[in-house]
């Protein structure tokens, strides 16, 4: 199969304007001018462009569904509906009281590596319970505890495995120690909600920490003569800084400089996408926590308080070129590649051949997705 379009964002080679398929993986780069194979299926998108399929490491739900409640099908509306935003792979962010949690990470470890006819479900991301109440945002401070090893076998334990992200507090007592038994169960320990000093998220980082949840939210700031939490990422090369690059929940002039500062390979996009996410704008409740107002791609709590994006990776992206002058290889960079390398998916996250033939088809002008593809197989958009 060939799917044709005016260009791949891909290197190398350079000029590349489509991709072969064969058995789920890109066969190759199609250069310009070069005719398919006679009785080859072609699948002519041009004048648009080819992107590779994101990774949403941080995504807690969709269209009215959540991935911390409600039924296995839930699960599977929200990874269908991230996949017409160019998703081909995700990890479902929760959070929740214990008991809860417990029932949540049952559910979805049954579903992750299943087909779900949309992103792939890579596994969860536990949005706490080990987080500082300091910092704890729109979380709810009932589902938080201290950090013990125990809890966190028992997690993964009921996860079946499943649990691939962890966001932690690396200044809670003992939470190191629970950092450190995290790296030995393949878990990536991400420092947020947290009021980390330099020192002590240094001392996370040495423990194991390799990653920040949305940088510059919920964290102590950055201070000339204590550089805090967001210092030591911005510092600190062995820690990947993840942002949600929505225009709101960091200036794009910020997310400019966070960029700049680390490299595009030190940042992983990511949604923070709440169950408003494909909504219209509008008052929504919160399940027994009040109301949400949704407007312009972010959603509120009734006091004001940030409670989650409802702007979708691609938009985003578009976000970040318009507003801070970020390119889209940059930005597929940070959507695709470094989470791709961050749960070590050594086959995923870039169009070179041999790798799986996860990508979309965007338009230019506003990266709206028309078409997404799944090892080759299209999931979202017309047949073509």
């Amino acid at each position: 199969m060939w799917v044709l379009a005016a260009s791949v964002i891909a290197s190398p080679p350079s000029g590349a304007c489509g991709i072969a398929v064969r058995d789920g993986k890109v066969d190759r780069l199609i250069l310009e001018g070069e005719l398919p194979p006679t009785g080859e299926k072609v699948l002519d998108f041009r004048p648009h462009f080819i992107g590779p399929g994101t990774i949403d490491v941080h995504t807690h739900g969709a269209v009215e569904c959540s991935f911390s409640s409600g039924p296995a099908e839930d699960t599977l509306t929200i990874c269908r509906y991230r996949a017409i935003t160019g998703a081909t792979g995700l990890l479902a962010t929760i959070t929740g009281v214990w008991d809860e949690l417990l029932s949540s990470l049952e559910k979805l470890g049954r579903l992750t590596d299943r087909p779900t006819g949309g992103a792939d479900l890579l596994g969860i991301h536990v949005e706490g319970p080990f987080l500082n109440p300091e910092r704890r945002g729109a979380i709810d401070q009932a589902t938080m505890r201290p950090p013990t090893v125990d809890d966190l076998h028992r997690m993964q334990d009921a996860a079946g495995g499943a649990i691939r992200m962890m966001t932690v507090a690396p200044e809670l007592p003992g939470a190191l120690p629970v950092i450190e038994a995290m790296v030995r169960l393949g878990i990536v320990p991400s420092a947020g909600h947290s009021d980390a000093t330099y020192g002590e998220l240094i001392a996370g980082i040495e423990a194991g920490v390799r990653k920040s949840t949305h940088t510059f939210n919920a964290m102590r700031p950055l201070h000339h003569r204590e550089p805090g939490t967001v210092g030591a990422i911005l510092s600190d090369s062995r820690i990947t800084a993840e942002l949600i690059p929505d225009g709101v929940h960091v200036h794009p002039a910020v997310a400019a400089t966070l960029i700049r500062t680390k490299g595009a390979g030190g940042v992983a996009l990511v949604t923070d996408g709440v169950r408003y996410s494909g909504l219209a704008d509008g008052i929504y409740e919160r399940m027994g926590r009040g109301r949400a107002i949704v407007k312009d791609g972010v959603a509120v709590t009734e006091d004001g308080t940030i409670a989650g994006s409802v702007s979708p990776m691609n938009r985003n992206m578009r976000v970040l070129r318009d507003e801070a002058g970020i390119t889209l290889d940059a930005g597929f960079e940070m959507a695709a590649q470094v989470p791709a390398a961050l749960l070590g998916l050594t086959t995923r996250g870039r169009l070179t051949v041999g790798n799986a033939a996860d990508f979309a088809v965007y338009r230019e002008a506003d990266l709206t997705c028309v078409a997404t593809f799944i090892r080759g197989v299209q999931v979202f958009g017309a047949p073509g």
